[in-house]
């Protein structure tokens, strides 16, 4: 009936049904982000499944065809817009706490993973050799689309955070480059000379336009001053339309790594009014994603799907559970992660947008060339194993993190007054993960709009709370609402419930503090911390503005407790700590003062001043794995 009713319209006017389709592809898309944020997982499966339910072969009222070659077009664009802002969003400065592991991932993990992932189809699908291998290929990428959903949901130390995060940015583009190469060496057989210099010519596309659309941009913003704020929003949407359109017609495929190179390099770059840049890129993303996947899915039959069979179902478990382990360890071999850190890396890496556009480009034009089965069943293994994958990885990654410690230092605070909403962004900011708990539903709407919290709308007073808030998992609690008696009768119910937990409370009035420290609770007075404060606004102005700087570029202080062997045993001097000033080493709870013939121990804890650069780069030589 509801084909019938789009068939219909199609046949008064095709623009309104075209129009009409995509209404519909927004409408239930937005309606499947809405549930997968209520159920919490990636909002990929229930895009897909939609699509599936709505497509021609179930309910029929979102039918692809209607829009004739706009499908093409609008997956295309949509995909220059996703990889784009996934480049912005990747933190280039970050990526060297993992820059071993990332490299392997996309190189080494690459290769392991179409050449293991084409083995299976082989063997279990019964595909030809150069089909397998061009799965292999097509599936041996993540993407920001999946994983930065399953981040934002779980928190994982940087580490971790920035080799997922990277890999899905830098393993996409590589990942279609290896698949085109492929895909060309299967359409002109026996042609290696052509095949070589198409890739070639990929490669340097890709990278000359991404590098040259950046360029221009810096030019254009930073150096010109030409981009007003009103219009840096639209700039940067044609940056990433014109990067992917202008290496597309130079070669084939290039224009994913166009589009993600430019992304990456303007991310990196100083360029003006980037938070919004950012938040629009967002919301353009969402509606991208949404229109992707449910167009994408709605191009399936599902008979194709069922018809996979158990075979299928275990080339997917064993992508899941044996392809992708053998590639993190491998590729990883020697580099900075730990054990545990390499293991939840195993386990996650759910399939996204490119690998599921990708392979329904390439089985059209295999199906073209006479690859009729094999194409089929390319495209549907593909979509398979996204489905697979985002389900059972995006729903049990919390519990994944949980098991094996990834998650990093927990931090609870009972009140979400503006004193607790600001702590806790600092916090945040700081890479720790923090539960506020909040009664008052004014102060837990103002806390809802904290990007990476979990706040609570309950009475700190019950045990259950203070479960659900994950207090025992907590380095500290920080008790700070605005009430006195409140803050020493939640000090004292976690106390009992958690004998061994440091508890930080806040003491409006200065004359309660005594009560606190009776009950052998760490107390501050923010009267005092003011008076500190103001005294040392006057009396020692420079002092107070180094500390107080919010400007990561001035100079500023930090802590950093020495945890790697290589460093411990030598002298501040070896070291070389460029761009920093080591102020003072507390040791075994006494403060040293140092110089340059001072030998680091483990555990010694580092006061430091330098730049937000040097103080990262004393971080990484301090703190990294041996």
């Amino acid at each position: 009936m509801l084909e019938s009713l789009i068939t219909g319209i199609r046949n008064e006017s095709a623009v309104m049904a075209m129009m009409v389709t995509l209404v519909l592809v927004m409408v239930i898309g937005t309606s499947a982000q809405i549930l997968a944020e209520r159920i919490r997982i990636p909002a990929t499966a229930p895009l897909l499944i939609a699509g599936l339910i709505f497509g021609p072969d179930l309910i029929g009222l979102i039918q692809p065809s209607v829009l004739e070659e706009g499908v093409s077009l609008i997956i295309k664009m949509a995909v220059a817009v996703i990889i784009f802002e996934g480049g912005m969003l990747l933190n280039v400065y970050e990526l060297r706490h993992a820059s071993r592991a990332v490299t392997g991932l996309i190189t080494v993990g690459l290769l392991i993973t179409t050449i293991l992932a084409g083995l299976l189809a082989r063997y279990f699908m019964g595909m030809s050799w150069e089909i397998s291998l061009l799965f292999g290929a097509i599936v041996s990428v993540t993407g920001p689309t999946v994983i930065t959903p399953i981040l934002q949901r779980v928190n994982v130390n940087r580490r971790v955070r920035s080799t997922l995060e990277s890999e899905s940015i830098i393993a996409d583009p590589l990942g279609v480059i290896l698949a085109a190469i492929l895909f060309t060496a299967i359409m002109n057989p026996g042609e290696w000379t052509f095949v070589a210099s198409h890739a070639i010519q990929t490669v340097m596309a890709g990278a000359i336009t991404g590098t040259g659309v950046a360029l221009c941009i810096w030019l254009i913003s930073a150096r010109l001053h030409l981009l007003p704020v009103k219009f840096s929003r639209i700039i940067m949407l044609g940056a990433a339309l014109l990067a992917y359109a202008v290496a597309e017609t130079i070669a084939h495929e290039s224009g994913v790594l166009a589009a993600a190179i430019a992304g990456i390099a303007i991310g990196s770059l100083d360029i003006p009014h980037k938070h919004e840049i950012e938040d629009f890129k967002g919301d353009l993303v969402s509606i991208a994603i949404s229109a992707v996947f449910i167009l994408l899915a709605a191009s399936l039959k599902t008979a194709d799907l069922i018809a996979l069979g158990w075979s299928g179902i275990a080339v997917v478990v064993l992508l899941m559970v044996a392809v992708r382990p053998i590639r993190v360890f491998l590729s990883t071999y020697g580099s900075e992660l730990k054990t545990n850190e390499k293991l939840f890396i195993s386990f996650l890496g759910p399939r996204g947008i490119v690998a599921a556009s990708v392979a329904t480009f390439f089985s059209i034009e295999l199906i073209e060339k006479g690859y009729d089965e094999n194409g089929k069943m390319l495209v549907s293994m593909v979509f398979a194993v996204i489905l697979g994958t985002v389900l059972v990885e995006g729903t049990f990654a919390g519990w994944f993190a949980k098991i094996f410690k990834v998650m990093p230092k927990h931090t609870v605070i009972i009140g979400a007054d503006e004193t607790g909403r600001t702590l806790a962004e600092k916090l945040i900011a700081a890479g720790e993960s923090v539960s506020m708990i909040d009664n008052n539903e004014e102060n837990y709407a103002a806390a809802q709009k904290l990007k990476g919290l979990s706040i609570y709308l309950d009475d700190a007073t019950s045990a259950d709370a203070l479960k659900t808030a994950d207090v025992g998992n907590a380095k500290t609690v920080i008790v700070a609402t605005p009430s006195d008696k409140v803050n020493i009768l939640v000090s004292q119910i976690i106390r009992s419930n958690y004998p061994n937990k440091r508890i930080v409370a806040r003491a409006n009035t200065t004359s309660n503090i005594s009560a606190f420290q009776d009950a052998g609770i760490e107390a501050m007075s923010p009267v005092q911390a003011s008076v500190a404060i103001l005294e040392n606004m006057v009396r020692r102005p420079s002092l107070f503005r180094l500390l107080a700087t919010v400007d990561p570029e001035e100079e500023k202080m930090d802590e950093i407790q020495v945890s790697s062997k290589q460093s411990a045993g030598r002298t501040l001097a070896k070291l070389h700590l460029e761009g920093c000033l080591v102020v003072a080493i507390r040791r075994d709870g006494k403060l040293i003062s140092p110089n340059g013939n001072t030998v680091l121990r483990l555990n010694d804890i580092l006061t430091i001043l330098g730049n937000k650069n040097s103080l990262e780069k004393a971080k990484t030589t301090l703190q990294v794995v041996d």
